[in-house]
């Protein structure tokens, strides 16, 4: 057996037993259980990347960016697996008591797809193949947005379904001139990266140009680049805390390993002027635009929404300096804050049963735990030392000056501090005033640990950064 396929067996096991309606009452334990079994898999096969070993699967392969992500989007996956094992079938008893047992597994199907989805993203080393991953997870996320059968979500569905649609018909266009690019190659084109990349120079550089902008378009709207992230506030603030979860941490990370690679061949072309030019700008406009709609934001989820698209801003301009090492670890530092934040507020909503910040108030008093966990995770978010996030935004923002774009670092700058301040206002407002009197109750300590957990791992990531661990990071980028 090939063990690249490894990745593949516990979610594919979820996937089978969620088509068996029986399994409802103790499926979502036994998926936690096998996504925790999922960590020493994903060492082992880490770990044989480290010793030189050569892992593929046709055109699938775990190169060093590959790698990266793939650790990256199994820490999201195992937490908010095991939160949904605590929160859902809570939920099910208490506000949805009339959803079947087919529609409940059919989620954890729905949901070990998508990881799968995800898992095969960063491992795409086709340019064919990667666009049809990055839609596929488009087609396994999107009933997950529309779990509660709202009207609000099935609204957010739609609107994520058709603009996610439009941006990646966008994509394989691009996809088709980047390919017609190569109509000089003798034999023909290839759509490997590595190909590409050996033989860029030979590419029509007007071809090329124009098929790099649409992917960027298409690839763009996915990841919720500013003006294309209208879908990402709505899909976030409807759907469930560990599926908003999977889609900040996880998904938003795999558009822009697309634009990472695209990125790589156009610099092998000697197109490195237009990365710059298009990337820089973006990152930064989406950086201070997000930041400027998070000081009006009245909903708890939205907020960490257009604090997801402000990240992607920062991780736009790593692509867009070519920093390869910072966009890995700041890809990584914000998945496991963001995850964090949006399971400690589905603990909230269920609580107090609002997403209003203007109706949540007192959660220190009322839950001082959780109210604790509140507070770290948005000094957190918003990059205070010593946390991971504040180290990867510092070695960002001195990568911006030492590329000399003043603008687009000083934008960033004030981009942040109206940041740190929004996201203060909005938490400070959660949780200090009035008590709030709960409609539920909750178990306090169990479904605080996963939470807790990765905000002690983002610490951790804050103090640990030192120049061995930047060459490890640079190593893997150029595997």
């Amino acid at each position: 057996m090939n063990k690249l396929l490894l990745l593949a067996l516990c979610p594919m096991i979820i996937a089978l037993l969620g088509l068996v309606p029986r399994t409802a009452r103790w499926l979502p334990k036994i998926a936690a259980v096998l996504m925790i079994i999922q960590l020493p898999i994903v060492g082992w096969l880490c770990s044989l990347i480290a010793k030189g070993e050569m892992l593929a699967y046709g055109p699938f392969v775990m190169d060093g960016i590959g790698t990266a992500f793939t650790v990256i989007t199994t820490l999201v996956a195992v937490t908010s697996m095991i939160q949904a094992a605590m929160i859902l079938p809570a939920e099910r008893i208490m506000e949805n008591p009339r959803m079947t047992d087919r529609r409940f597994t059919l989620f954890y199907t729905l949901s070990a797809l998508f990881i799968l989805t995800m898992y095969a993203v960063p491992l795409a080393t086709h340019l064919g193949y990667l666009w049809i991953m990055i839609e596929a997870t488009t087609l396994m996320s999107a009933p997950l947005i529309d779990y509660h059968r709202s009207r609000g979500a099935l609204e957010a569905t739609w609107k994520y379904l058709l603009l996610c649609s439009v941006g990646i018909a966008f994509a394989l266009f691009g996809t088709m001139l980047i390919f017609a690019s190569q109509h000089g190659l003798p034999g023909g084109g290839t759509m490997i990266f590595n190909h590409m990349i050996k033989q860029a120079q030979a590419f029509d550089p007007r071809l090329l140009r124009l098929g790099f902008v649409f992917c960027l378009l298409g690839y763009g709207t996915k990841a919720g680049i500013f003006p294309l992230h209208n879908w990402l506030p709505d899909a976030h603030s409807e759907a469930p805390s560990t599926v908003s979860a999977l889609l900040s941490g996880a998904l938003l990370n795999c558009a822009l390993v697309a634009i990472w690679r695209l990125s790589q061949v156009m610099l092998a072309s000697s197109q490195a002027a237009l990365v710059h030019q298009l990337l820089v700008p973006a990152g930064a406009i989406t950086v201070i635009a997000a930041s400027l709609m998070l000081v009006s934001q009245h909903d708890l989820k939205r907020m960490l929404a257009y604090s997801s698209v402000e990240h992607i801003g920062l991780l736009t301009l790593a692509i867009g300096i070519g920093s390869g090492p910072v966009f890995i670890l700041q890809a990584f530092n914000h998945s496991i804050v963001k995850v964090a934040f949006f399971l400690l507020a589905g603990n909230i909503l269920y609580l107090s049963g609002t997403k209003l910040l203007s109706k949540l108030s007192g959660i220190l008093k009322t839950v001082p735990l959780w109210g604790i966990l509140l507070t770290v995770a948005a000094f957190a978010i918003a990059g205070s030392p010593p946390f991971g996030v504040f180290i990867s935004e510092w070695l960002l923002l001195s990568k911006t000056f030492a590329a000399k774009e003043w603008l687009a670092a000083i934008m960033v700058i004030v981009g942040l501090t109206v940041t740190f301040i929004a996201i203060s206002t909005h938490i400070g407002q959660v949780l200090f005033g009035k008590k709030i009197n709960p409609l539920r109750s909750a178990p306090v300590w169990g479904w605080a640990i996963v939470p807790m957990s990765l905000l002690l791992i983002s610490l951790l990531a804050g103090v640990s950064v030192t120049p061995s661990v930047m060459n490890m990071l640079t190593n893997l980028v150029n595997r």
